[in-house]
């Protein structure tokens, strides 16, 4: 019984492990994200397996990190507006920030060679 109820946990934890995979970064992997990132007039932001959630296209206005209370990990926050107009600033996991590369979509978290999993293969570019 015990083995099973370790199983099913450490299956849940499998599960919810794909959530907050690049949030937490270091210092240099935060300052190569902004740098990045800087660079982009628009991103889209995408958890594709994150439940009922949907493609939100950002211009960037401006893009920065913070660090934690604990003092070793950072986060990057990008500032913008939505499609809508509505203003946006979103602390944001690198796996789930896509990038135009060509005409397709593609995670910054593997743009820059971040061990992660975005949860979808490059899309098209028009969402």
């Amino acid at each position: 019984m015990k083995k099973t109820i370790f199983l099913l946990l450490l299956l849940c934890t499998a599960l919810f492990s794909k959530a907050d995979q690049l949030q937490a970064l270091t210092q240099k992997q935060a300052e190569t994200a902004v740098a990045y990132l800087k660079k982009e007039p628009i991103v889209i932001l995408w958890c594709s397996c994150c439940d009922n959630q949907t493609p939100k296209k950002i211009t960037v206005n401006e893009v920065f990190f913070k660090q934690y209370p604990d003092g070793k990990y950072y986060s990057v926050i990008v500032k913008g507006r939505d499609e809508s107009g509505v203003e946006v600033e979103e602390y944001v996991d690198l796996a789930y920030v896509f990038v135009k590369k060509g005409k397709k979509a593609k995670s910054l978290g593997k743009v820059l060679k971040f061990e992660c999993d975005p949860c979808t293969k490059p899309f098209d570019w028009s969402v």
